[in-house]
């Protein structure tokens, strides 16, 4: 696999791997852009294309183009690795290694189990022309590999079974219940719709009962509309936008994306050839979603009609983004239509709307003065709403615009708008210094792929007759390290793959005791980077309740601990 890994690097330029995520500029022998794994104005990552190799010196974060994958994608290395094999047409193939892998039989298991639901629906042809009926053409079903759960209890796991399916592993995929009697199939009689991470892999599905006479038809009992595959260890709802895989390239071309709720919403509008749409699946967006599309476009669409524009979810959704120092627009639909009502019903107005989409504050601005005649009350709702909103705006020049437009709209001066903003300002002088810390920080999974990386390192040359590493050096050093980590952020359960992992990676490296040694000490940082966060929180929290004595001790914490990551930086 090692070779694999080798040819699969001769391939590719990591230059031309990168490109395809951020915006590159020319500086001398090398690449330079803004990082795309920290927020940062002035470019301090570097692509040395001699070397295939990158770094940044804002973050501190480097490595060959498998890492940078495994990073901006928040992969595994086995994902990051698909992607990159196919990219560069080579088969993967490491069937023994895989079928000792319990997380890799979950993979196997959700791969299985769509085909099954796949191969269901065409033998239910009421299901079928149900989603026919919803406007949905056969290439489209295909695509997206929609199937279809029947009215049984034990179909599903009666077929994972046969396949070598444990019923462990379907257990933690999702797919059935355990009860006192027994298992049973988590879905049935459902529309089954697949959700997949970034890399194409399923890891959940979303089942849709079918409508009240077709259930009638099918024995579905009048249960919930949509029944969602449990939270797993592979599938985190609130780090998963439905369709963003199929949406990937569409996203980039486009440099922006248009965020849909629905599962229907998402497939009709890739169908109708607005193909950079993602959807939250009727969960609030998160960082962590704002984060996925990050990757691709600093440039939001919602998609939502004027009533649901005015909830609090999508409140705090533009305030997020604005966070991120992203852009976002609305695009208006007619009141009382969804966009998958409003694409069965005439296509180019929903290319339309996408194409007419304003910016939020200048949605609202439109909005608020037809919904409510009375001054009075759009004065109330611009400050309820639209002020708060600019509060998050990182471009003065923008706050300006709004300001006046504002003044313009009420027949006031710009002085009192401006004190309402100042009022409104949502962080605190701590939060701030808080917040540009998170921003810089590595994710939580950093701090667990390292020590994964580290872990596996060490259990693969354990496992040779004549290894290249003093494994007593590091091993206590390593064991110290986890120790400041919680338990069950790392699993080290895998260790077929890990070893794999390893090999793959550093078979042949003439420089394992730099490189385990760089890990150690990214690993010491990014522990001391996490200590930091939970300070600050404290901090923020002795403040809120005036504890002036505990917010002296901590800010000393702080600074000591801000101290020692200073010192990383300059090592």
């Amino acid at each position: 696999m090692s070779s694999i890994t080798e040819e699969i690097k001769s391939r590719l330029n990591i230059v031309d791997v990168a490109s395809g995520y951020i915006k590159l500029e020319k500086a001398g022998g090398n690449y330079k852009a803004c990082c795309p794994f920290h927020s940062e104005k002035t470019p301090s990552f570097f692509i040395s294309s001699a070397r295939q190799t990158y770094h940044c010196f804002g973050c501190n974060r480097g490595g060959d183009v498998i890492s940078f994958v495994e990073e901006i994608e928040g992969l595994d290395f086995s994902g990051a690795l698909k992607i990159l094999a196919e990219r560069a047409g080579i088969e993967l193939t490491r069937e023994r290694s895989e079928s000792k892998n319990e997380r890799v039989e979950i993979y196997r298991a959700l791969e299985l189990a769509t085909k099954f639901y796949e191969a269901v629906l065409l033998k239910f042809p009421d299901a079928l022309g149900y989603l026919q009926g919803r406007g949905l053409e056969d290439e489209t079903i295909q695509q997206f590999h929609i199937g279809f759960a029947p009215d049984e209890w034990r179909s599903l796991s009666d077929f994972l079974t046969k396949k070598g399916i444990s019923e462990q592993a379907m257990e933690r995929a999702g797919l059935i219940v355990r009860s006192p009697k027994g298992i049973y199939d988590r879905f049935r009689s459902r529309i089954m719709f697949p959700i997949m991470d970034s890399s194409g892999r399923v890891i959940a599905f979303s089942g849709r009962i079918l409508n009240e006479d077709t259930g009638k038809t099918l024995g579905a009992s009048g249960s919930a509309k949509y029944v969602n595959s449990p939270e797993t260890e592979i599938f985190h709802k609130s780090r998963i936008l439905f369709g963003l895989y199929q949406a990937r390239e569409e996203l980039r071309r486009e440099d922006r994306a248009v965020l849909v709720e629905g599962q229907m919403d998402l497939i009709l509008s890739h169908q109708a050839g607005v193909k950079n749409a993602v959807a939250s699946s009727g969960t609030a967006l998160t960082i962590d979603h704002l984060a996925l599309i990050k990757r691709f476009t600093k440039n939001l669409t919602l998609a939502l009609d004027a009533d649901k524009a005015g909830l609090s979810a999508t409140h705090r959704a533009v305030e997020l983004a604005f966070d991120q120092d992203m852009t976002v627009s609305v695009a208006s639909l007619p009141e009382g239509l969804d966009p998958a009502d409003l694409i069965l019903r005439d296509r180019e107005a929903w290319s339309n709307a996408i194409r007419e989409a304003r910016h939020v504050i200048d949605f609202y601005l439109e909005l608020l003065p037809k919904k409510y005649p009375d001054t009075h009350m759009v004065r109330t709702q611009i400050s309820e709403i639209v002020i708060p909103l600019i509060a998050h705006l990182k471009n003065t020049l923008d706050v300006a615009h709004f300001v006046g437009r504002i003044a313009s709209l009420l027949h006031i001066k710009e002085e009192p708008i401006w004190e309402e903003i100042k009022k409104r300002e949502v962080l605190s002088s701590v939060e701030r210094a808080r917040e540009k810390i998170s921003e810089e920080m590595a994710p939580l999974s950093r701090r667990a792929r390292i020590a994964r990386i580290i872990k596996s390192i060490l259990l693969w040359q354990g496992g040779l007759k004549e290894t290249s590493l003093e494994i007593s050096q590091y091993q206590p050093r390593f064991e110290k390290l986890l120790e400041a980590i919680p338990v069950q952020e790392v699993s080290f359960e895998d260790t077929g793959t890990l070893i794999f992992e390893a090999e793959a990676r550093f078979h042949g490296n003439e420089h394992l005791a730099e490189e385990i040694e760089e890990l150690l000490r990214n690993l010491e940082e990014e522990i001391h980077r996490e200590l930091f966060a939970e300070k600050m929180k404290e901090l923020k929290e002795a403040e809120k309740e005036n504890d002036i004595e505990g917010a002296q001790r901590l800010l000393v914490e702080c600074q000591e601990i801000s101290k020692k990551l200073q010192g990383f930086k300059g090592t």
